[in-house]
């Protein structure tokens, strides 16, 4: 599932597969007691298991990996698995729009600024126009 913010699910054992685009960065959810570098065409997986406590937790890079590091942290949430499992199906609805443009699961992305030699990019319209690059 693509997301721009993560709620998990109780009780529950969580992978997480971590891959970075550009450079190496850190996945950091402390409060979950997980964390995995983030590097360019690599699949670093980790697992972690929620608790059943239910609240917010930080994520965060923890790698010095540029200019706007310091800005680099969002928040989750554990909650219930019915919580969870509404959240997920209206996410997965309100994106469909944009992850039906983004290519198949993958456990690495070589980005490319045309397409031509990276799987992160697509090399045709999605609306069948004609693509020159």
């Amino acid at each position: 599932m693509e997301t721009t913010s993560i709620n998990l699910p109780a009780n529950t054992t969580v992978q997480f597969d971590v891959t970075s685009l550009d450079v190496i960065h850190d996945f950091w959810a402390y409060q979950l007691g997980v964390k995995a570098d983030a590097n360019p065409d690599v699949n670093n997986v980790a697992y972690t298991t929620t608790s059943n406590q239910l609240g917010r937790f930080t994520v965060r890079c923890d790698e010095l990996c540029g200019i706007w590091h310091g800005a680099m942290y969002n928040y989750g949430h554990v909650v219930s698995k019915s919580a969870f499992y509404s959240w997920a199906s209206n996410m997965e609805a309100k994106n469909a729009s944009v992850t039906k443009l983004l290519p198949p699961f993958a456990t690495t992305y070589t980005p490319s600024y045309s397409g031509a030699g990276g799987g992160y990019y697509p090399s045709y319209d999605p609306n069948g126009h004609a693509v020159t690059y």
